[in-house]
């Protein structure tokens, strides 16, 4: 049986605890943002959330790597691997993630990424900028206290309350909604869809709503 990195692992070794957000606990997460004081720290957990990338991924974005009109963030694939067998460095690795005309809208309104477009100016600022330079993003340690912060007035507890829990939440849920594996590969960035495919060992509820739905589709295959 192949071994998954700790990245990979839906449930705690050990006690086999859920790693990743169920529904209801993204639903009160995704309240719990848009409470927050910094309508910019919201758009940052809505992001985590809705696209299932990296912290540090979201933290890159400028609005050069948005785009509105067509409803799509630009990820740079911090993950990929940098070399090539023969040492050589690789091109950087970029992904489209799809979004909501809420959040595309969000973003604009927030960020004034259409207007950074149009002139030309601040493109490549990052979205979450260092206070003393616009040009640097926020460590990513503030934007996992940002994310924290969302977490702990959502009173999500446990090993899932993590930002990497709200990335395997956003993976769990695309699963249940029938996204293909290859394609969520592509969404979540990675090189090999065998990794993504780690998704589909969901227990509980999760997998019983897997289930009924893979026999639904077959049934519905018969008629």
């Amino acid at each position: 049986m192949a071994e998954y990195a700790s990245e990979m692992r839906l449930y705690d070794p050990e006690t086999q605890e859920r790693l990743y957000l169920d529904a209801g606990e993204r639903e009160r997460f995704l309240e719990a943002a848009d409470r927050l004081e910094s309508r910019k720290h919201c758009l940052l957990c809505e992001v985590v959330h809705w696209t299932g990338c990296r912290i540090s991924e979201a933290l890159e974005l400028t609005p050069r790597r948005i785009d509105v009109e067509k409803r799509v963030i630009r990820y740079r694939t911090i993950k990929k691997r940098k070399y090539t067998r023969q040492g050589e460095l690789k091109a950087p690795v970029f992904r489209d993630v799809p979004i909501s005309k809420e959040l595309a809208r969000s973003l604009d309104m927030c960020f004034g990424v259409r207007k950074a477009r149009k002139d030309r100016k601040g493109l490549d600022n990052p979205l979450w900028h260092n206070k003393s330079d616009p040009k640097r993003p926020v460590a990513r340690t503030t934007g996992w206290r940002i994310i924290k912060r969302a977490l702990d007035a959502a009173k999500i507890e446990g090993p899932q309350a993590t930002a990497k829990g709200l990335r395997h939440g956003y993976a769990v849920a695309m699963i249940l909604g029938g996204m293909e594996v290859r394609i969520l590969k592509d969404r979540l960035g990675h090189e090999s869809a065998d990794t993504t495919a780690i998704y589909l060992q969901v227990v509980g509820e999760e997998a019983h709503k897997l289930d009924g739905d893979a026999w639904k589709k077959a049934n519905e295959s018969w008629v």
